[in-house]
């Protein structure tokens, strides 16, 4: 089955502002875009009230709304809105300044923070869903987890009570290091039955062992991957090419990227379309 095209949000409130992060939201609704993905840190932990003000306008039994918890964002300050505006202003007008900038956003403090602590986790639950300004979430994630680190069980715990409570329709981690790594730990700590894991596109998404075949993915940063394809003479050429390459490899249900431009969004669209 060829994954859903994903419309994801973390530039939202960073390099992307509000006005812009709307526009780009409701071209992606009108072109058939369903699956939204979004997290608490993104956007320095404002991303989530732009998406929520848009979604708003459409049935909600008609989108998939993807969120994440465990890392959290610093708190609002004049101090962190003058630095994102400076930014965007800087990246408008020399795209090529961007090196630098992301070098400056990744100063101390600016930088959010992990925690596994189920009463923060809670509250940032809380909050996603208000900012969001819905009763459940489709899919939850640990954001970006650790393994063997400390509390994860207990998140996992966490999460199937709410499973239960109907606040969240699935759970599920996102992976950013080693995939075989991380289903090696889901897999020993029998946490990977019902739940979705949210990976980059990789050539270790192709090379899944025949044991996790049934594991529910969502994919992001495809065009990351295509670069590296390209450079290698590797066989995935287009994003076609990548979107029924997954369907054939992997349970995966969506792919999620970044498509703030019309252009890139109509392309990306298309792409889909074709594939399907």
């Amino acid at each position: 089955m060829i994954p859903a095209l994903g419309f994801g949000t973390a530039a939202i409130m960073g390099r992307v502002s509000r006005r812009q992060g709307e526009a780009a939201l409701e071209r992606a609704h009108a072109a058939g875009i369903r699956h939204f993905d979004t997290a608490r840190s993104y956007g320095w932990g404002e991303a989530e009230r732009v998406v929520g003000s848009v979604l708003g306008r459409h049935a909600r039994e008609e989108l998939h709304i993807v969120s994440k918890c465990g890392i959290v964002p610093v708190r609002p300050s004049p101090l962190l809105s003058a630095a994102k505006s400076a930014a965007r202003w800087a990246l408008a007008l020399a795209p090529g300044l961007k090196t630098q900038v992301a070098r400056a956003a990744g100063a101390g403090g600016f930088q959010p923070t992990r925690t596994y602590d189920l009463d923060v986790l809670a509250g940032s639950l809380t909050t996603s869903l208000a900012e969001l300004g819905v009763s459940y979430l489709d899919d939850f994630l640990l954001h970006n987890f650790v393994p063997e680190a400390p509390g994860v069980e207990e998140v996992a715990q966490w999460f199937k009570t709410l499973k239960r409570h109907g606040t969240i329709r699935r759970y599920g981690f996102s992976v950013e290091g080693d995939l075989h790594q991380g289903l090696e730990f889901l897999a020993g700590k029998d946490l990977l039955a019902g739940a979705v894991v949210q990976v980059p596109v990789s050539e270790a998404l192709f090379s899944l062992p025949q044991a996790w075949r049934g594991v529910r993915f969502i994919a992001h940063s495809p065009f990351s991957f295509l670069r590296r394809q390209s450079e290698s003479g590797g066989r995935i050429a287009t994003l076609s090419d990548l979107l029924q390459a997954l369907g054939e490899a992997c349970a995966c249900d969506a792919l999620v990227c970044s498509m703030f431009s019309a252009d890139h969004l109509r392309e990306n669209v298309a792409a889909w379309k074709a594939s399907a």
